[in-house]
């Protein structure tokens, strides 16, 4: 079976795992075939693969196509987790509106294949229907931008694809939207791998995230989100340094005497992990200042942080003794 590494490469292209494979961890998630049916296909049925947790989600998308269900769903094998996307985010959360977003799919695919050739006429085209959808459907616009993100990000057409990503989340704060967290954290993850999310504005989430969260929450969240972004390959960065230091110092004037040991404990036990990424080597000056008390602290008692054969350690050596 794939190692950790090997097994991260491969899901990050779309790869599907043997379930139970080492060091797929939280990365991935079970792959059903889902058996659908339709009258106008005889004896043909239409499978496709679809994480367990979104199966209904994908039941109700084919259910408006017309198919039904033909079997009963079965594990096939552990693939890369995707937060659900427009359409079938809508079908799901808001099914009265189905049928608008799904009206549009055929206009969208169209765009799509201008996105190479003709970026500036798919990206006026795409904010053409955005519009329609802010008069009357806002709560649509976040996920439409990411698919949107996602066209052009395939396209080759990277400075695009952070346009919209932006005018996803402006559209969430314009409107007011209910955020999903855990969603969010999925869809920062997915466009950070890609080099979409931009460091700052990474770093600009977990100010978000302490707005919406108690203090020490909203400082696990963002490790966990800092540290998955890490194992994906998105380089450590001084502006995420800051933003996890802000986070401890809230957590800790929020936790107070009582819980002030717990808080302080998070940061070690984050860059502990961190440290033995790879991605970890290639931080900058600037991070390694950021969090260089709590890189010493940890380099006097563990013996994996002094290491020195170990690229992250020998960086951190270096910015230590500067």
């Amino acid at each position: 079976m794939p190692g950790e590494d090997s097994a991260g490469s491969l899901l990050a292209a779309g790869a599907v795992l043997p379930t139970g494979t080492a060091g797929a961890a939280d990365r991935a998630v079970p792959l059903t075939a889902r058996t659908y049916r339709h009258p106008a296909l005889d004896d043909r049925p239409v499978v496709r693969l679809v994480d367990a947790a979104l199966g209904e989600g994908e039941d109700i998308a084919a259910g408006f196509l017309g198919l039904t269900p033909g079997a009963e769903p079965a594990v096939v094998g552990l693939g890369p987790r995707r937060p659900l996307a427009f359409p079938e985010w809508v079908l799901v959360h808001h099914p009265a509106d189905g049928r608008h977003a799904l009206a549009v799919v055929p206009e969208l695919q169209k765009l799509a294949k201008q996105a190479r050739s003709r970026p500036k006429a798919a990206l006026d085209g795409h904010q053409a229907v955005a519009d329609r959808f802010a008069r009357t459907l806002p709560h649509l616009l976040p996920t439409f931008f990411e698919r949107a993100a996602r066209v052009f990000l395939a396209a080759g057409q990277d400075t695009y694809a952070t346009q919209l990503f932006n005018r996803a989340r402006k559209a969430e704060a314009q409107h007011g939207l209910p955020i999903d967290l855990n969603r969010l954290d999925e869809v920062y993850l997915r466009f950070a791998s890609a080099k979409v999310v931009s460091a700052t504005a990474l770093a600009g989430y977990a100010k978000e995230l302490s707005a919406r969260l108690p203090a020490a929450e909203a400082l696990d969240r963002f490790c966990r989100l800092a540290l998955r972004a890490a194992a994906a390959g998105v380089v450590p960065s001084a502006q995420s340094a800051s933003a996890v230091n802000r986070l401890v110092r809230a957590a800790t004037r929020a936790a107070g005497r009582t819980g002030a040991a717990a808080v302080a404990d998070r940061e070690p036990a984050y860059l502990t992990e961190l440290l033995r990424l790879p991605v970890a080597a290639e931080a900058p000056a600037g991070w390694w200042k950021a969090h260089l008390p709590a890189v010493t602290a940890l380099a006097g008692r563990d013996p994996a942080i002094r290491r020195s054969g170990d690229p992250a350690i020998r960086r951190s050596g270096a910015a230590c003794s500067t």
